[in-house]
């Protein structure tokens, strides 16, 4: 008892010293004060408290705090049932526009660098000219461009420059953590695609391992191999050692395998939902369970299914839960710019909670030129994708991703049927939604040389390794094309089985003969040699 009034003493005291030095400066004694007690139990759950007053208080004295309409009162922002009007969401932008500074009046001195001359207007007519359909819908896909282009030039680096895309942002974490069944305590940021996202999933837990176990030296993931290796790039860029473990015969994370390939370094789990290779959702209940009970966190890379799978799981298909409904789950990644309809650039990671969260946070305080935060990979943070990603999930609503889930999942039963009459070939595994994985039934017929006669009929296919298939995600142009597909893949299929030589002909024999070279790395030199040479100047 004696211990913990002493405890209690001594916090109380390096509480007021830290609030002298947050009014007055005192750099020097706090220095020695935090050297001296940081150890003690009790202080550092004291500070954070204190800092998390002191950033509230300091967040009322900016422009944040009479920023009109800009700064969303609400404790979470759901999907809209119903699309908002194309009409009333330009309204909501004018509206909030307005009421932020306009680096044109030339009272800002960082973040845009505009050219208010021809130069702009050819930015703009180039951004139209490449810019994509998104949601296959003329009025939504003119939408979301009309809202990246209104903020073209706006930066995301600094909230209080641009109050209107931080509640954007907000926004559109509040909501995708909602539809992925969130709570109100999840917190999240907008990135640049489900690369960055995975990156920030794997720095996030790195530090959280640095600051809880420190002792841990060579940090590890545990991961099934089909997952995005988005997350082998990030564990090689931030100091992490990936492994890999084999998946089952239904091609979707083995849970004991990977809980026995758990070590005192292991400082996270990760799984998909679903895993790219070939649309099939692990078994995330039971991977988050296992994480939990290890005292593991678990992250749920969900990228290319995060914005489809709510919607298929609501149409009546059988999805297995893999969500926030998992209470093994930590954090999740899902991107907008895919089945969430918006441009290219737009990604959300979202954790269960704040405090998961600010572990993905990068701060410096000692530069001259100010204090420095970011939350991203990126400094500079477009605000044309943070507003069109926003515009995108309001003006589609529950229903429009409804609508659009059921047409894409009826065309994904057609070309499934279709493949399943194809007696040269099959769908890899039992995919979930909307996308599949063509590999060879006939073990005389080498899909990848069927790969090869495909893209002399136009298409352009993807190709898959171990085992060998091909990766069909299906899209809303595909409406136009399912049909024509499957024949082309039954011509092709008969082709190659009356022409074997083709699977050592082309791309087919460029994968063989890599296939059978036993050291990937001359693979990954191989691939590095390829990448240079094709971005040469010609």
């Amino acid at each position: 008892m004696l211990a913990l009034l002493e405890h209690i003493v001594v916090a109380a005291v390096f509480l007021m010293l830290l609030g002298v030095y947050l009014k007055a400066g005192t750099r020097e004694l706090f220095r020695v004060v935090v050297i001296a007690t940081k150890h003690i139990p009790g202080v550092s759950e004291l500070v954070a408290s204190t800092l998390k007053s002191e950033a509230a208080s300091f967040i009322k004295s900016t422009k944040l705090a009479s920023s009109n309409g800009l700064v969303s009162k609400a404790a979470t922002v759901a999907l809209p049932k119903t699309g908002i009007p194309k009409e009333d969401l330009l309204r909501q932008m004018k509206e909030m526009k307005e009421k932020e500074t306009d680096h044109m009046d030339g009272k800002v001195f960082a973040y845009a660098y505009t050219l208010t001359d021809d130069h702009f207007e050819l930015q703009k007519d180039v951004y139209e000219m490449f810019s994509e359909k998104t949601g296959h819908c003329p009025e939504h896909d003119d939408l979301v461009k009309t809202f990246q282009r209104s903020f073209l030039h706006e930066n995301a680096l600094n909230p209080m420059v641009y109050p209107s895309l931080r509640r954007m942002e907000t926004e559109v974490v509040s909501m995708t953590s909602a539809m992925l069944h969130g709570g109100a305590s999840c917190a999240g940021f907008l990135t640049s695609g489900g690369t960055e996202s995975l990156l920030m999933a794997v720095k996030t837990y790195r530090d959280r391992a640095q600051k809880l176990a420190p002792w841990i030296s060579q940090p590890e993931i545990v991961c099934p191999i089909t997952h995005h290796p988005a997350l082998d790039k990030a564990a090689h860029y931030f100091g992490l050692k990936v492994v890999h473990v084999p998946v089952t015969s239904h091609l979707v994370a083995d849970v004991d395998a990977m809980e026995k390939a758990v070590t005192a370094n292991t400082v996270l789990i990760s799984c998909s939902a679903p895993q790219f290779c070939h649309g099939v959702v692990d078994p995330v209940l039971e991977v988050s369970n296992m994480a939990a009970r290890l005292g593991l966190p678990c992250h749920v890379d969900a990228c290319f299914g995060g914005f489809m799978l709510p919607w298929v799981e609501k149409l009546g298909y059988d999805v297995p839960v893999w969500d926030f409904r998992c209470p093994g789950v930590t954090s999740i990644s899902a991107d907008v710019h895919k089945y969430g309809y918006s441009v290219k650039g737009a990604s959300v990671i979202t954790c269960r909670s704040e405090e998961y969260r600010k572990y993905q946070i990068y701060s410096y305080g000692s530069w001259p030129g100010g204090l420095y935060g970011s939350p991203s990979m990126a400094g500079t943070r477009p605000g044309g994708n943070i507003a069109a990603a926003w515009a995108a999930m309001k003006s589609l609503g529950e229903e429009g991703y409804m609508a659009r889930a059921k047409t894409l999942m009826d065309i994904t039963d057609k070309l499934k049927e279709g493949i399943a009459g194809i007696e040269e070939l099959k769908i890899m595994g039992h995919p979930h939604m909307t996308c599949v994985a063509v590999g060879s039934a006939d073990p005389s017929v080498s899909i990848l040389a069927v790969a090869d006669l495909m893209e002399k009929k136009g298409w352009t296919m993807e190709r898959q390794q171990n085992p060998d298939c091909v990766h069909c995600s299906v899209l809303p142009h595909h409406q136009v094309s399912c049909d024509q597909l499957v024949q082309d893949f039954r011509d092709s299929a008969q082709e190659a089985k009356k022409n074997p030589q083709l699977s050592k002909q082309g791309t087919a024999g460029i994968y063989g003969m890599m296939a059978a070279i036993p050291d990937t790395v001359i693979i990954e030199d191989f691939i590095k040699e390829f990448f240079s040479e094709v971005y040469k100047l010609q």
